[in-house]
């Protein structure tokens, strides 16, 4: 069995980052935009699809910034992205969409102020709190790597 591969969009714009609010089973979070790896496609390929998919949005790859190897169920790679251009909204085809008609989740993406986002439950949490400290100083210490398994992901703020 292959293991999973999320590829995920951190796009900065104006101390602004692109984050998806999701309301799933009566629970209110964000996460980054983002998904699996297609097979015969690039994780680098799959970010900036899936931001299109996401948020109707068009963005280009600057660098990794975050590996989260999760021990017995894959890896998450989180990338650095730069607006291009596009209204952010949810792709009319995309996944989110069609969970939406059918009553299942709320997704909506939005731009949220980088100062405010420690307030924010923002998944993973661990991310959230390298993407805080690592704009500061223009993440100068990434690309940064870390194992750990889904149970230990901190779940609260």
């Amino acid at each position: 069995m292959r293991k999973s591969i999320r590829a995920v969009g951190i796009v900065i714009k104006k101390d602004k980052v692109l984050l998806m609010w999701r309301k799933n089973e009566g629970k209110e979070y964000y996460t980054f935009p983002g998904g699996g790896v297609e097979e015969k496609e690039s994780v680098e390929d799959a970010v900036v699809r899936e931001l299109k998919e996401e948020t109707s949005t068009e963005n280009k790859i600057i660098k990794l910034l975050y590996h989260h190897h999760l021990i017995n169920d894959g890896d998450q790679y989180f990338y650095l992205c730069q607006y291009l251009s596009g209204k952010t909204e949810i792709g009319k085809n995309s996944e989110e969409a069609r969970e939406m008609k059918s009553g299942q989740n709320l997704f909506k993406p939005l731009w949220a102020s980088i100062k405010e986002l420690d307030k924010l439950l923002l998944y993973p949490l661990e991310v959230r709190d390298w993407l805080i400290e690592d704009y500061k100083d223009d993440f100068k210490r990434t690309p940064r790597k870390a194992s750990l398994e889904i149970k230990d992901l901190r779940q609260e703020i």
